[in-house]
């Protein structure tokens, strides 16, 4: 992995994972959790994605089976990006943000197939 334009000093926690930037095409690659913020850098293309702690508005875990299965999440920024990953150990990558992020700032994202159920 090249040091060049890194976001982080510091890499705090690694692991595997697809960016849904296109879901019709998605990329993987490697999220690093780090001093700084969120980096994801693609494996086969080039190209990454550099999210700053200071620049996350919330993150919306995908939750399934009451919280047993955590598939991954999306990342809202402050200027109105919806970034999702789907990611190989996403309990463990939440932990890793929490002590950069305040507890408010993750929520459950509302599941599909409860809200497509749901009485308005």
């Amino acid at each position: 992995m090249s040091e060049k334009n890194m976001l982080n000093n510091e890499i705090e926690f690694m692991t595997r994972a697809n960016s849904m930037l296109n879901p019709m095409d998605p990329k993987s690659g490697i999220l690093l959790i780090g001093n700084n913020g969120v980096e994801f850098r693609a494996e086969k293309s080039p190209g990454y994605i550099q999210i700053p702690w200071k620049a996350i508005v919330e993150v919306r875990v995908q939750m399934f089976f009451k919280g047993k299965y955590v598939r991954g999440f999306f990342i809202e920024t402050n200027e109105e990006q919806l970034l999702e990953f789907i990611v190989s150990d996403a309990k463990e990558t939440l932990r890793k943000m929490q002590p950069h992020l305040k507890r408010e700032q993750f929520v459950q994202n509302p599941n599909n197939i409860f809200e497509m159920f749901k009485r308005k």
